[in-house]
């Protein structure tokens, strides 16, 4: 890490109701870092993206982006400050094709940040190259990993500075995660500060990184520059032992 916080959640949690999704938690995400946070389902993952984005209230903290103390901003103002969501799901439109599922994204961001519509669909579209043949078709005839690269480009569009993504491999087959990891790779080299939640380890080898296990919302792993191997997750996960 180089200490260029981008991103600061200091004492953040939240729930639903009575329910507490995830105890205090803190943590820093810095240009072209990654926090990387795993845990079965249930332990509270998606709750703190979402409250991260803003779709989720916090029961206590704070969230900053840079200077900018984003607390109490609702969710659409903070697409325009510099977060973006991918959701779990892909959460692409049906019945629009890519292109307008693109087009969305990209209305999204601020007006001071945006160049050209046709030099920012050309920047994702060299990231995602498979959406280049398929812009005049309806999102939902998509492949899985199609869905997921559509996602992720419609998130870009809206020029974050930080990205938010929740289980991008989920179901997807070994080579459309591979070219979904790849491009977020270079994401990284180009500066986006990402916070990607998982169940499983992840193949971002050279990303300065955080990771984070949650489990029933507590954490039980923290490492800079590491992350658990799968066998680790399995002790992490089901408890020490119980491997087999």
């Amino acid at each position: 890490m180089t200490g260029d916080a981008l991103l600061r959640v200091e004492e953040v949690s939240a729930g639903y109701g009575r329910i507490l999704a995830f105890e205090p938690l803190s943590f820093t995400v810095e240009r072209g870092g990654l926090v990387l946070v795993l845990g079965p389902n249930g332990a509270g993952k998606t709750t703190l993206v979402k409250a991260l984005a803003g779709a989720v209230a916090l029961r206590s903290g704070r969230v900053l982006l840079g200077d900018e103390d984003l607390t109490w901003v609702p969710a659409h103002r903070r697409v325009r400050r510099g977060i973006s969501l991918v959701p779990e799901g892909r959460g692409t439109l049906p019945g629009l094709s890519v292109f307008d599922n693109l087009d969305l994204g990209w209305h999204a961001a601020a007006r001071d940040r945006r160049g050209s519509r046709r030099e920012e669909f050309e920047r994702v579209l060299a990231l995602f190259p498979p959406l280049r043949a398929r812009l005049a078709q309806d999102s939902r005839t998509l492949s899985g990993g199609e869905m997921q690269m559509l996602a992720i480009a419609r998130a870009l569009l809206a020029k974050p500075r930080v990205l938010l993504l929740d289980e991008p491999s989920l179901g997807l087959a070994p080579l459309a995660t591979a070219r979904v990891y790849e491009a977020l790779v270079r994401l990284s080299a180009e500066g986006l500060a990402m916070v990607l939640v998982e169940q499983k380890a992840v193949p971002l080898a050279g990303v300065p990184s955080t990771t984070i296990v949650l489990q029933t919302g507590r954490v039980v792993y923290r490492r800079e520059r590491a992350r658990p191997t799968e066998e680790e997750l399995a002790d992490l996960y089901l408890g020490e032992g119980a491997r087999g």
